[in-house]
């Protein structure tokens, strides 16, 4: 297996500098938690295997429309920077492949609902027989034990059973979801945080002279994630004994911090403190504010929130946004647009940020995210490469095969029998 950071055929990328250039993560995952976690993984340079069922790969690959060609827009946003290999894990000979894999891996990414893994053999205790230094997170809805374990669980589930839901909307209607799959994402970046910690862990042990450091289990869980999340609402609540509500675009501890209306649109001010509050004042022209003692301090802004957010609704209305924007900002208050995802995907920060990146699929070009962050004081390209586009399904089966010792007519007659598939375009 390669292990030096390349990658054969088609989709050829060098990852040296990287911090994970060189390790191999296995992932065993579908949908968006795993899968997110792992295209950060790639991020930082680790070879990714994705396993894919034969029968039609990452269910995420039909979530639309849109489609672009045979995948999903769903599928190409997250999949990025990774090789696929398509077997069947429900055959002995496919079993056997993974395990193979699985062997040689430095991490192991699964995200399939607990005691499944364990069914095929491949869950912690199977692949540390065969691995011992392996690093292996589940990703779950509520864990890998207790009463939730065997409850299937999606980030819209997790959302409602972990209080976002309770919290988010307006003051009179209905719970509202996020308007994306937080909860997933949130959990593969957990999850990716304590890989990494758990790679750091495994070296530390082997610099000091443990050449055969154990690696370690990682139990993730979309569940625990949002219980994070609420983590001021959650001491609020233990705090005051009242359970907090849904409160719209506001901050439930800042005046003024929330959306207002433009006389073209809306737009969001954030006034955290006593000097902005000062700035603010003079900016709307409105001095009487700044001296009403109902607003002295932020405390009593909170308590006087409606009468003064009424006020300010009134004041704001005057303008357009581009004008309120340009005063704010050039008094130093924090402010900004709302901007539909059109407005993002054409917006001047992400074309200087560098944050959508074109490639090449085979039914056309399209633009996806890469890593969100910069590495390095230069930003240099080795540190911050694009991504490679997702790959087809089963686009590098036969590559990887050929890693593992597999010669053209085993491959061939694994095929034949329906335990791998190959694309005939892939890489060879």
């Amino acid at each position: 297996m390669k292990r030096d950071g390349s990658w054969s055929g088609a989709q050829t990328r060098v990852d040296h500098g990287r911090p994970l250039a060189g390790y191999l993560v296995l992932d065993l995952s579908r949908a968006l938690a795993g899968p997110h976690c792992t295209g950060l993984l790639a991020d930082m340079g680790a070879d990714v295997i994705k396993v894919e069922d034969v029968r039609g790969g990452d269910e995420t690959r039909l979530w639309g429309p849109p489609f672009l060609g045979d995948d999903s827009a769903y599928f190409l946003s997250v999949n990025r920077s990774r090789r696929s290999i398509a077997v069947d894990l429900k055959s002995p000979d496919g079993l056997r492949i993974c395990l193979e894999l699985a062997k040689q891996a430095d991490v192991v990414v699964e995200n399939f609902r607990p005691g499944v893994v364990a069914r095929l053999g491949l869950d912690y205790a199977g692949v540390k027989a065969i691995n011992p230094g392996v690093v292996y997170a589940s990703i779950s809805a509520y864990g890998q034990d207790g009463s939730g374990s065997q409850e299937p669980g999606y980030d819209l589930i997790v959302q409602g059973t972990g209080g976002l839901m309770s919290v988010t909307g307006d003051p009179d209607g209905g719970p509202v979801k996020a308007g994306v799959a937080e909860a997933d994402i949130l959990a593969g970046t957990n999850a990716a945080v304590a890989i990494v910690g758990g790679l750091l862990a495994r070296e530390r042990k082997r610099a000091s002279g443990d050449a055969i450091a154990a690696g370690t289990f990682l139990d993730v869980a979309l569940f625990d994630g949002q219980v994070s999340l609420m983590g001021y609402h959650l001491v609020s609540y233990q705090v005051s004994g009242r359970v907090p509500g849904r409160s719209g675009n506001r901050f439930p501890f800042i005046v003024p911090y929330q959306a207002f209306r433009g006389s073209d649109g809306d737009f969001t001010l954030a006034v955290p403190n006593e000097r902005l509050w000062q700035s603010f004042t003079a900016v709307i022209q409105r001095p009487d504010l700044a001296a009403d003692p109902r607003y002295a301090d932020n405390g009593l802004r909170v308590r006087n929130r409606e009468t003064l957010t009424t006020d300010l609704a009134d004041v704001l209305a005057t303008r357009t946004v581009a004008e309120w924007v340009s005063r704010f900002r050039d008094a130093g208050i924090p402010c900004g647009p709302i901007n539909d995802i059109g407005q993002v995907a054409s917006s001047r920060y992400v074309a200087e940020r560098g944050l959508l990146h074109e490639i090449k699929h085979p039914a056309g070009a399209v633009r996806i995210p890469g890593q969100p962050w910069r590495t390095g004081e230069t930003h240099s390209r080795e540190a911050n490469a694009p991504p490679a586009r997702p790959p087809r399904h089963g686009e590098h089966t036969q590559g990887i095969l050929g890693e593992l010792g597999y010669d053209l007519a085993s491959i061939k007659q694994l095929e034949h029998a329906g335990v791998i598939r190959t694309d005939p375009s892939g890489d060879r």
